[in-house]
């Protein structure tokens, strides 16, 4: 899933260092920056944790939960997440200011590292869902 992000960022790394980009329009950086910089935070932590809320709601009072709703919930949650860096790329190839780009950049590591499906972490939410593989 992150493939096309890190193709992105060479690619644009390649073409910026060979003076192959295009000059944006002024103040178009100072518009896209913070929006940028939004929504790789609202992408790498508030959508997923409202994800997780509904999840939780959903479920809640259930005694266990099956496989299929919780690989799906999975599934979603780390979608969601990793949109995070793409909104890092948009900044990049937009010149934002270096405040901007990093607090995306950063966001986006948060997602990758944070939603990154180990084996670990699942298997703690399995036993935190009580995940069953017959329902």
């Amino acid at each position: 899933m992150l493939v096309p992000a890190l193709v992105i960022f060479g690619g644009w790394a390649v073409c910026r260092q060979a003076g192959l980009t295009p000059q944006m329009p002024n103040g178009t950086a100072a518009i896209i920056g913070p929006i940028v910089f939004i929504a790789a935070i609202a992408l790498a932590v508030a959508l997923p944790l409202l994800y997780r809320v509904r999840f939780v709601r959903k479920v809640e009072g259930s005694m266990n939960v099956g496989s299929a709703p919780f690989l799906a919930f999975q599934l979603n949650l780390i979608t969601i997440a990793l949109a995070a860096p793409f909104a890092a790329a948009i900044g990049y190839i937009a010149g934002v200011t270096n405040f901007h780009f990093a607090g995306a950049f950063l966001a986006s590591l948060y997602a990758v590292y944070y939603y990154f499906p180990s084996q670990k972490r699942i298997a703690q939410e399995m036993r935190l869902f009580r995940v069953t593989a017959d329902t």
